[in-house]
């Protein structure tokens, strides 16, 4: 998360054809081919389909998160003789990148990478399973961190539940929208690849149905399990409130604009942050310190959060 600045509330959504994507002066195979969705490998979607009917029952979701988050922490290497421990220089990085790309292919998807000069996000595109031609949902977070620690809250966490939602989502049997997910880099310094990915999808004039990025979901002092809504737009404000009221999750919507979500509020989409309670004021007092490590994210909080968003997101795939 960006360190804080003055807010807006969110723009009138924008609309364009669904036409590729196209990168703000990047090598157009960054981004694979033209008007074509990454494929998914089928062999992988068995056998997480039938351990993970639904979000709320999905038995490898929790050591998933937990494996994910600890290899972007330093808790266990990422690759024989590689131990992230910061991701914040351009060496660093380029690290955490490699390792996301790893995990990704690992698990049967086809990520690509979107460079925009500075830096790259790393991208997986879904297709619809059932052919409609409908605006996609993109789905993002930071993967960089501050050069203080090893950055497992803010945001090691959102980039871990990105690609279990990449996992989770690529084997549901039925998705109607197109899903691009997304890890932003350069998030500390500006909002610059999330910006840069925005840009793309508008100068594109790429339909998007909407965009939620998450940011910081590793805290809660005070037991009450709550999640805070940056800046939402009203259709998803209440989607988020539909699936969260069953959970026993309370939800508030604050207008805030230092994290990801604002480089597309900033442009006109149907927007969505997620976040703990951090403007409310119950935010991990470990934020952008050297004590933001693993063993100081709540993994109980950060699990029952994401089976939320990831019913919330399946939801929104589908048009019934």
């Amino acid at each position: 998360m960006s360190p804080r600045r003055a807010t807006r509330l969110r723009a009138a959504p924008l609309w364009g054809a669904a036409v590729a994507l196209a990168a703000c002066g990047a090598d157009p195979a960054a981004l694979g081919d033209a008007g074509v969705d990454a494929p998914v490998d089928a062999a992988t979607d068995a056998p997480d389909l039938a351990s993970c009917a639904t979000s709320d029952a999905c038995d490898w979701l929790a050591p998933y998160l937990t494996e994910v988050l600890g290899t972007l922490t330093g808790e266990q290497p990422a690759a024989p003789g590689v131990t992230i421990t910061r991701r914040a220089s351009s060496g660093e990085r380029a690290i955490a990148r490699q390792y996301l790309v790893d995990e990704l292919t690992r698990r049967g998807l086809a990520p690509t990478l979107h460079d925009y000069g500075s830096g790259q996000n790393v991208v997986v595109q879904l297709p619809s399973t059932t052919g409609a031609d409908l605006p996609r949902i993109v789905i993002g977070a930071h993967f960089d961190g501050v050069p203080a620690g090893p950055a497992a809250a803010d945001n090691g966490t959102g980039t871990a539940i990105v690609v279990a939602a990449a996992r989770y989502l690529a084997a549901r049997p039925r998705r109607d929208h197109p899903i691009d997910l997304v890890l932003f880099d350069q998030e500390e310094v500006g909002l610059v690849g999330s910006t840069a990915y925005a840009l793309a999808l508008r100068d594109a004039a790429v339909a998007v149905d909407s965009v939620h990025s998450f940011d910081m979901i590793s805290f809660d002092g005070d037991g009450d399990g709550a999640i805070e809504l940056w800046s939402p737009a009203p259709e998803l404000e209440a989607l988020y409130r539909a699936h969260a009221g069953p959970r026993g999750i309370p939800v508030g919507a604050v207008a805030f604009a230092s994290s990801d979500h604002q480089a597309f509020v900033d442009r006109g989409f149907t927007t969505v942050g997620v976040c703990e309670e951090f403007v409310a004021g119950d935010a991990n007092p470990h934020y952008h310190r050297a004590t933001d490590t693993f063993a100081n994210v709540d993994l109980a909080y950060m699990t029952r959060v994401t089976r939320l968003l990831l019913a919330v997101l399946e939801d929104r795939a589908t048009t019934d």
